[in-house]
């Protein structure tokens, strides 16, 4: 691919296309270190995405004629002080009439990040969500009466046997040991906001939620904790950075501060099972960059179609 500068409209990204796409990204290195928080490495961040893309066929066709859609996605990834993982914010082509070549790039912070974010704050110890089913013995929450949801329900039994999706809730425990504003969301609430999500609307519900209700899809159940999540981030501070390191940065060499714990408290991490909201479940281990100037000429395949669209 021979060297050429271009300006995408609407954009601020001038796309400096060089002859392989670790370049490309590398080429970026200062921009996303004009915006990452300090915690995260500027290296390691331009190495994994490129690992990333090389490794999807079809994140390589459409960051081939639509590069400054990656670029964006990288930078707002950088911004949130996250690094290119599925596990926490996941990259994902469409198909887009309306973007440059067909294709278009888009980051999707998933539910883990969402929660990382608020472990960086410093502000909270546990964060919980959880989802409730049709057939759960109880389930309940009346905001006027109850300091938290009542929900007891088998651990035993299988989400098909505790029926479909009802309801998803969401809380923190705070520094303090005091509890977060609560958020609950009914299943006809999570519809409104499935009917707002780009990816709702997309034929079977996309690769994101899944089918319509009362079906689900592998992603259905993180996409319900998600959406709690985002409304849970209105009542519990979060941050792109560690504002530990923030706080013991501005505290220079001051002794005796206590406001912010020594380290993120961690009761919550992904787990290896854990399913991603926007992670293509469809093979994604197309051949690795060989490192000419062809990235892909595949088509980019709608999500959860399982074939070039």
């Amino acid at each position: 691919m021979p060297d050429e500068a271009t300006t995408t409209p609407g954009t601020d990204v001038a796309v400096k296309k060089k002859g392989t796409l670790s370049d490309f990204i590398a080429s970026y290195e200062g921009d996303f270190a004009a915006v990452v928080p300090r915690h995260v490495n500027v290296e390691a961040f331009v190495g994994l995405a490129a690992a990333y893309v090389r490794r999807d066929q079809y994140l390589r066709a459409a960051a081939n004629v639509n590069p400054a859609s990656l670029i964006l996605a990288l930078r707002e990834c950088a911004a949130l002080g996250h690094v290119p993982t599925p596990k926490v914010f996941a990259l994902t082509a469409f198909n887009d009439k309306n973007a440059p070549g067909g294709k278009t790039i888009v980051g999707i912070e998933t539910y883990h990040g969402v929660i990382e974010r608020m472990y960086r704050a410093g502000g909270v110890q546990a964060v919980h969500v959880e989802v409730g089913r049709e057939k759960d013995p109880v389930l309940r929450w009346n905001p006027t009466r109850m300091r938290l949801p009542d929900h007891e329900f088998d651990e035993f039994a299988s989400p098909e046997d505790r029926g479909p999706l009802k309801a998803v809730y969401a809380w923190a425990t705070l520094m303090g040991g005091a509890t977060s504003q609560v958020v609950w969301l009914n299943r006809h609430e999570v519809a409104r906001i499935r009917a707002m999500s780009p990816s709702g609307r997309k034929p079977g519900g996309g690769n994101f939620w899944g089918p319509p209700w009362p079906d689900e899809g592998p992603n259905t159940v993180p996409m319900w904790k998600k959406s709690a999540l985002h409304r849970l981030e209105t009542f519990v501070p979060t941050s792109a950075e560690y504002r530990w390191q923030v706080a013991s940065s501005e505290a220079g060499a001051s002794r005796g501060f206590t406001g912010i714990p020594d380290r993120p408290v961690r009761e919550f991490g992904p787990s290896p099972d854990d399913v991603v909201d926007a992670e293509l479940v469809d093979d994604q281990s197309g051949p690795a960059d060989p490192g000419g100037p062809d990235w892909s000429d595949v088509e980019t395949r709608q999500p959860g179609s399982g074939a070039p669209a």
